[in-house]
This record gives C-alpha cells, sequence and structure tokens, in this order.
C-alpha cells in the first residue's frame, strides 16, 4: 500500500522537484510547496501498520549543497538550517489520519537517518550567492571595468 506521502496536512500539496532513490515509490527526493518552500524527504520507517516520512526544509542553496555531496544525508536532516524537522507518520488504516509534528534533531534515532557519509553525486554547477547589494554592486561594477 502506498501513502500519498504528496499531500500533508500543514504543508499542503507538495511538487517532486527530483527524486533521488526510487523503491515502489520515491523514498528520498526533494520537493517544494504551493508557496515555493523547498524540503528535503526520506522515508525513515515502514511496517504493515504505517510509514515514517521526515522532511526538512532547505534553503535553495543548501540543496544545491546536498545534491553535489558538499552536505551529506545525514547531516541535511541531522542538522537542519531551521533549526527542526517534520515528522509524518501515515498510518494504513483508513480511520486514522495522518499526523505531522515538528521534532528536534536529537529527537530522532540515528536508525531513522541516512547513513552518515552517504551523499547524492550529482553533477551540477554551483553558483556562489552574493549576499547583500554592495556585494551586488562590486561585481556589476567589475563586469563594467
Amino acid at each position: 500500500m502506498m501513502a500519498d506521502i504528496l499531500n500533508i496536512t500543514g504543508l499542503g500539496r507538495l511538487e517532486i522537484v527530483e527524486t533521488y532513490v526510487y523503491y515502489d515509490q520515491p523514498v528520498l527526493f526533494s520537493c517544494k510547496s504551493a508557496t515555493g518552500h523547498l524540503y528535503l524527504a526520506v522515508a525513515t520507517d515502514k511496517n504493515d501498520e504505517r510509514e515514517t516520512w521526515l522532511y526538512v526544509g532547505v534553503s535553495a542553496k543548501r540543496l544545491n549543497f546536498i545534491r553535489s555531496g558538499a552536505i551529506d544525508l545525514h547531516d541535511a536532516f541531522a542538522e537542519p538550517e531551521d533549526g527542526f524537522l517534520l515528522q509524518e507518520i501515515i498510518p494504513y488504516d483508513n480511520q486514522t489520519q495522518p499526523r505531522l509534528e515538528s521534532i528536534q534533531p536529537d529527537q530522532i534515532s540515528e536508525d531513522m537517518l541516512p547513513v552518515p557519509g552517504e551523499c547524492l553525486d550529482l553533477e551540477i554547477e554551483i553558483l556562489p550567492i552574493l549576499s547583500d547589494a554592495e556585494e551586488i554592486a562590486k561585481s556589476r561594477n567589475q563586469e563594467i571595468l
């Protein structure tokens, strides 16, 4: 039985951006909400009664670092930018509603996280992000000269 991993109470309908691991369904993927928030999602536990998923909010910059392997998958979840993750428990019985809760990284057991050192290794170009108007102005001035 496959849960609806893209319709999450509290986050709304999510759209998959990229699937990194697929096994009968996406099990590691990036997705975005209708408002443009990016998440990295991983299936952490599955049994006869329920599926458990972790979602971590990521900036576009951090997602690029994860995609390139500069940040491993373990740390992507264990050290979230926002300081918390979302855990969704999806029961298979149709009477019980899925439960989404905000959790701290230290509330996750290690066996629910990707193995330390496990990385994506997508060939992508990571562009430096200029952080403020002064840096942008400097770069424009250098291009003009």
